[in-house]
């Protein structure tokens, strides 16, 4: 495998290679004819003649098959007496050939894969200087052959990198010490649409992400630019930790990278939508009510303990409210189950149209909710109590046929100085209370 190999690269060394080197060793020598041949198991190729008109010749019939089996020059001074050429129909016929000088050419392994030779009708010596140069000139075109191999060698190399690069499933890319880019696939690329056309060999990471931050590709760094870059190039001098980034168009793509051995970089990229998708869905999941749709008690009370403490921080006024269904056993027991459900549901998406978009509200109870009015006085929260009563009282809702007549009973407590949640709440169960002693369908407040 090793000799079809070489035998193909030594074929594949340009042409003007072996013209030259023959026309030179026909010079030198003052020889009539000069040959570079490439020897196989039953033919003579001629890669280059000087002198002489051949493409190949019978092994059996050729010179060089000798040449080619020696370690130093080959030389017959008159082939027509020597018994193992007088016979041969290039000594007894034309041309004529008396005299043969060749130097085998061997590749670096050792192995001899043809010869150069050159060639007289006369017979005729040649200095050991003489048998140097023709050395020498078939040196030059094993030189040739072993620059080719070595080319050959990288190219198949480079290919291979290459391929393997292409074919693997996440984004791949490559800087070298000083921090430029060496090598990346089209996976890379393709994360990076905005930028994709940017990112060649040679430029910078730093310039690849200004292009990014100008071009929109990391809308997280809107508004912070140069630190969103001073960051990533902090985590990019030290690599190893794994990074998450936002792209357009609710994407997610993750990036770590390792320093190599010489100080460049290699980094993978990886798309991560779905899995942001995921982890969305299951943390909706965790802090929603599963029937309404709105925040869970856990969650609910997580928010609005972290808004309440922004609101003391800020000096700002803040009030809660407790809604409860009246009467909603009598619902369940007249209509079923059912029908309660779909009360609740359709209690909520009523609130949620009167509701600001900042107010947060959450299920606490089987019919019972909390609503968080930040930003809101005493007067403000008695006008949205009103509308949440009036949304549900004025309008029955329908179930398989029937109208439901469904009226809520509403608790609103303000914030005082040093309520927490917890006290803010009792407050508004009390009034929540209240309103239901005093007929429901109401509600009442407590100011701070």
């Amino acid at each position: 495998m090793a000799k079809l190999r070489e035998f193909a690269v030594l074929d594949s060394i340009p042409q003007d290679v072996y013209d030259r080197v023959t026309r030179l060793a026909a010079r030198l020598l003052d020889a009539p004819i000069a040959v570079a041949s490439l020897i196989d198991e039953d033919r003579q190729w001629f890669k280059a003649c000087s002198g002489v008109a051949a493409s190949n010749m019978p092994r059996e019939w050729s010179f060089c098959a000798h040449a080619i089996c020696q370690h130093e020059v080959f030389v017959i001074e008159d082939a027509s007496r020597d018994e193992r050429f007088s016979n041969n129909p290039f000594v007894t016929g034309e041309p004529g050939l008396r005299f043969y000088a060749g130097a085998p050419l061997t590749a670096s392994g050792g192995l001899n894969m043809g010869t150069l030779s050159v060639l007289d009708t006369r017979p005729r010596t040649i200095t050991d200087d003489q048998k140097r140069m023709l050395a020498d000139l078939a040196a030059m075109i094993m030189d040739s052959l072993e620059t080719r191999l070595i080319i050959d060698q990288e190219e198949r190399t480079k290919i291979r990198f290459i391929d393997a690069m292409e074919s693997l499933p996440t984004g791949f890319v490559m800087y070298d010490r000083r921090d430029r880019l060496v090598a990346c696939n089209q996976r890379y690329r393709a994360m990076l649409p905005r930028v994709a056309e940017f990112i060649v060999e040679g430029v910078d990471f730093e310039s690849i992400l200004r292009r990014g931050v100008d071009s929109g590709q990391f809308p997280e760094a809107a508004g912070d630019e140069e630190n969103w870059i001073a960051r990533l190039m902090r985590d990019h001098q030290a690599p190893g930790a794994r990074h998450e980034h936002a792209l357009p168009g609710n994407r997610w793509i993750a990036f770590q990278e390792r320093r190599t051995s010489d100080g460049g970089i290699v980094g993978f990229s990886y798309d991560i939508t779905e899995i942001k998708k995921q982890e969305r869905q299951l943390a909706q999941l965790a802090w929603t009510d599963s029937l309404t749709g709105c925040m869970n008690r856990h969650r609910f009370m997580e928010l609005a303990s972290i808004e309440l403490e922004r609101t003391r921080r800020s000096g700002g006024s803040a009030c809660l409210m407790l809604l409860d269904a009246d009467h909603f056993k009598q619902i369940n027991d007249r209509n079923g189950h059912a029908a309660g459900d779909e009360v609740l549901k359709g209690l909520v998406q009523r609130w949620h149209k009167v509701l600001r978009s900042h107010d947060l509200i959450g299920r606490v109870g089987g019919e019972e909710f909390c609503v968080l009015l930040p930003d809101a006085g005493i007067e403000a929260a008695s006008a949205l109590a009103e509308r949440l009563r009036a949304s549900v009282a004025d309008l029955p809702f329908h179930f398989e046929g029937q109208l439901l007549r469904v009226t809520v009973s509403l608790g609103v407590a303000a914030l005082a100085p040093g309520d927490d949640l917890n006290s803010l709440m009792r407050r508004a169960d009390v009034a929540l209370y209240e309103a239901k002693e005093a007929g429901r369908d109401r509600f009442i407040v407590k100011a701070a």
